[in-house]
């Protein structure tokens, strides 16, 4: 069978960047790119990943020392193919290392290995990918399956979710039972790095902890989100989490998680068992999980503190009806009250985010924004700027007034960190700016006073 080398590309924040230290500016470790790994290795093949994110940090964020580190790897592995991975935010880095590597190749006269990418931003966007990056091939949707048929040596014409330049887009085949899938091998990147005290759970407590994925998908379409258009919702049985929770914790030396699910509510079931088993164990882990407001229930609640649960996400995102209906949440501002009133009488700490600078949102919808905010007294607070996602419907459905800002690989880059420029709400760029400080200064007050048991 061939081999693979994974490469997992820098962000931009920490670029020329050795001052952040991991506790200020904590990452979750790559649980996707470890989890296809370990499944391509279970079933033979040799696979490697240069996690160039940690790479860069170690190289006081010198791109050049880790594009050499990159070469060294690739000369020592000699990979039949290399695949990137990557989120819109780090699309420009992407084509960077691309590149770079596509130089050393031919400079070194070594044949090239086949370049494929993956990931959220291939598979929503295939055609910019191949416009700005010339890779050989894109992997459509979830990469089990088609992964294994082209290290498996199948033709590529023939492999279900493998996108070809000037091809058709047709998203791979799935594996129905998640049950199937090994638990992720964490020594195959620095995991002690990733699990370095950090305040990925609080902005004013250390955590060690590590992220854990317990099923995939999500049942909601919210128009700002992508989540739900190339992974379909499904779940593990719950002997499998229950195991799995075990294995990364011993693996890892850790006792706290950050469950990834979309929303446990979701699996409303299957998540009270989940509890009921850990409770029987003795709730020997700690963990943060998202929560949709409209799922919150006191039974539900309660049972998910017993069972080791510090902090719960809620996305609020607005505190405007006409907003929140215009997003397709689905969600009710008495549900984000209920919710929110439900955290504090059973003493559960509280995330909350919101989005400011959507479509034609107005200065009285962020006055409500800012009494919902006040009225439900959240444990921490993130305000986001919006920036329409690729994938998502927002993105699909208003490329009138997205297309002109989006001219170069930066702009594309720009856009995935939430960055763009672009104004979406019905007023002046001084008023967003005096909001936008405005609930920077409100954020910073609530973050700074937050605890987490």
């Amino acid at each position: 069978m061939n081999s693979i080398l994974f490469i997992i590309p820098w962000s931009s924040y920490f670029v020329n960047n050795a001052e952040t230290t991991f506790a200020e500016a904590p990452e979750r470790a790559p649980e996707g790119v470890v989890g296809l790994a370990t499944w391509l290795i279970s079933k033979g093949a040799s696979v490697k990943i240069a996690d160039c994110q940690r790479m860069l940090r170690g190289n006081n964020g010198s791109p050049e020392q880790t594009l050499n580190d990159l070469w060294s790897i690739c000369v020592d592995f000699q990979p039949d193919v290399i695949g990137f991975s990557f989120f819109t935010a780090r699309f420009e880095h992407a084509a960077h290392i691309h590149e770079d590597l596509q130089k050393r190749y031919e400079l070194a006269g070594l044949k090239k290995p086949m370049m494929i990418a993956g990931g959220v931003h291939p598979t929503l966007l295939p055609e910019v990918t191949l416009r700005f990056i010339p890779f050989d091939a894109l992997v459509i949707g979830e990469g089990e399956l088609p992964l294994l048929q082209l290290l498996q040596d199948e033709p590529v014409e023939r492999i279900k979710g493998l996108y070809l330049p000037g091809g058709k887009t047709e998203k791979a085949d799935i594996i129905e039972d998640l049950d199937e899938l090994p638990f992720p091998d964490w020594d195959l990147i620095d995991k002690a790095y990733y699990t370095q005290p950090s305040h990925q759970i609080s902005n004013t407590q250390l955590h060690r902890v590590m992220p854990i994925t317990l099923s995939r998908g999500c049942l909601y379409r919210c128009n700002f989100c992508a989540h739900s258009c190339f992974l379909r919702a499904r779940c593990h049985s719950v002997e499998y989490c229950i195991k799995k929770m075990k294995a990364v914790a011993e693996q890892c030396d850790v006792d706290t998680f950050v469950i990834q699910d979309s929303s446990i509510g979701n699996f409303k079931a299957f998540w009270e068992e989940v509890c009921a088993r850990l409770i029987r164990m003795g709730t020997p882990y700690r963990w943060w999980a998202n929560l949709r407001a409209n799922q919150a229930e006191e039974s539900f609640l309660r049972l998910m503190k017993d069972a080791g649960c510090i902090k719960l996400f809620f996305g609020f995102e607005s505190g405007s009806p006409r907003v929140l209906e215009r997003m397709n949440k689905r969600i009710t501002l008495e549900q984000c009250r209920h919710a929110a009133n439900l955290c504090h009488q059973i003493g559960i700490p509280f995330y909350t985010s919101y989005i400011i600078n959507y479509f034609d949102e107005e200065e009285e919808d962020l006055r409500l924004t800012e009494k919902l905010i006040l009225e439900t007294r959240p444990t921490s607070l993130a305000i986001n700027k919006f920036s329409p996602i690729p994938g998502s419907r927002d993105f699909e459905e208003n490329q009138q007034r997205i297309a002109p800002h989006l001219h170069s690989i930066h702009d594309w880059n720009t856009l995935g960190r939430l960055l763009s420029p672009a104004l979406f709400g019905n007023m002046t760029a001084e008023r967003y700016e005096y909001w936008n400080q405005h609930f920077k200064t409100l954020r910073q007050q609530i973050n700074t006073h937050e605890t987490t048991d």
